[in-house]
């Protein structure tokens, strides 16, 4: 895990423009779970964070800022679950049960929200925020969904990203998105953000140099701006300069998923490496889709039979099949039907996928150890997460990842 490494990783995607308590404590716990089971204890369930990966600005959230190729506990305060969680570029964030949401790691422009720019190692409370029941972390920037249906912005704004009508450098504390109400769904990408309203029209803000916003045009937008032809969205995914959505039938339970964006690396999944202001529907993935997940120049779907597919950039494994030295432009099979998973979630160059029994797979870069298996080897095929079990939720970051899952008390 060496800055060499990682300034390695760093040139490279440039060149082209989500306390205590390591493994031996998760198996200790275990253990000592069996105990209290014997001897007839209470056991009280509690859903947790967990984190592992690079940790260079805090990210992990265990107090320190070493890397970690093992799942460790971020403390997020005691006596409330954690019932969500997104890794961003640097910086990391939790929903809590009493809707506070908390957030640590690098904050050089005030991405976690805590009226200043100083790094946290440890999670701390977003100032101002309640009623919150879904964060989005993106590079430098931060959201949070009320549960009034409003959307709430803090961190960089150079290009517009914050939704407050202004373009200024950042802001340290949140404040609303203008324009937005009835607001279900928010995703965070790399300079601009999306949100899906209740009756199933998505809009975008922020950076759209390359038809991010989806709306036709280049322009950049400080505010809220309607994506062209799509209704009745049900899933949305902002990534490093392209975005998907998934799109419901009224009269069947078929999906269309569709993309637009930059897609110099074939992340539109068209067949082609021309751009797209506007949506384009992707072909050769199953008729009904489960869940989309963007990540840097790749995506992937979840079908609802279980398959997993992708496309875009491969050269760490990302998209879950042999490594490519080309743009792979049209959608791939990655895992068959059936194959229990429930959620997946798209980081820098590695993949997390949540399965209905409580595992993560993991599979992609893994040079900071993101993949949680143990090891720093470069690239990693499909694999479990070692030690974790219980997962509710998953997230991965730039270089980084989290999982919300349950532990045992007395």
């Amino acid at each position: 895990m060496t800055v060499m490494r990682r300034s390695r990783w760093l040139a490279r995607l440039a060149g082209g423009s989500g306390l205590a308590l390591g493994l031996a404590g998760l198996t200790a716990l275990s253990a000592s779970t069996s105990a209290q089971a014997r001897a007839g204890a209470v056991l009280i369930q509690s859903h947790v964070a967990a984190s592992w990966g690079d940790n260079s600005t805090g990210q992990l959230g265990d107090g320190l800022t070493t890397g970690s190729s093992r799942p460790l506990s971020a403390d997020i305060g005691a006596g409330h679950d954690v019932v969500q969680v997104a890794a961003g570029y640097d910086h990391s964030l939790a929903v809590r049960s009493d809707g506070t949401v908390w957030a640590w790691g690098a904050n050089r422009y005030g991405q976690l929200g805590d009226a200043n720019t100083a790094i946290h190692v440890v999670p701390g409370q977003v100032t101002g925020l309640t009623g919150i029941t879904q964060v989005a972390a993106g590079v430098m920037s931060s959201l949070a969904l009320r549960s009034d249906g409003t959307v709430w912005a803090w961190g960089a704004n150079g290009a517009g990203q914050l939704g407050r009508g202004t373009i200024t450098d950042h802001e340290v504390t949140p404040a609303r998105v203008a324009v937005l109400n009835h607001v279900t769904r928010i995703s965070a990408g790399r300079g601009f953000a999306l949100a899906l309203r209740s009756d199933g029209i998505v809009f975008a803000w922020g950076l759209n140099g390359s038809g991010q916003l989806g709306n036709g045009t280049t322009a950049e937008s400080s505010k809220p701006v309607k994506i062209a032809g799509l209704s009745q969205v049900t899933g949305i995914a902002a990534g490093w300069d392209s975005a998907v959505a998934i799109e419901s039938s009224s009269i069947s339970a078929l999906t269309s998923v569709w993309t637009w964006g930059a897609n110099d690396q074939g992340q539109l999944g068209d067949g082609t490496l021309a751009e797209h202001s506007t949506p384009e529907r992707v072909t050769g993935i199953p008729a009904s889709v489960r869940g989309v997940s963007v990540g840097v120049r790749y995506a992937v779907v979840l079908g609802a039979d279980g398959s997993v597919w992708g496309w875009g950039e491969n050269v760490t494994g990302e998209l879950g099949v042999a490594r490519e030295g080309s743009a792979v432009t049209r959608p791939v099979n990655a895992i068959a039907a059936g194959s229990g998973i429930t959620q997946l979630s798209a980081g820098g160059g590695h993949v997390l996928a949540l399965k209905s029994d409580g595992t993560v797979l993991a599979w992609g870069f893994n040079t900071f150890g993101q993949l949680g298996n143990g090891t720093t080897a470069e690239v990693g095929g499909l694999g479990p997460v070692t030690g974790l079990t219980g997962a509710t939720y998953v997230a991965a970051g730039f270089l980084s990842s989290l999982a919300v899952h349950t532990v045992l008390g007395s």
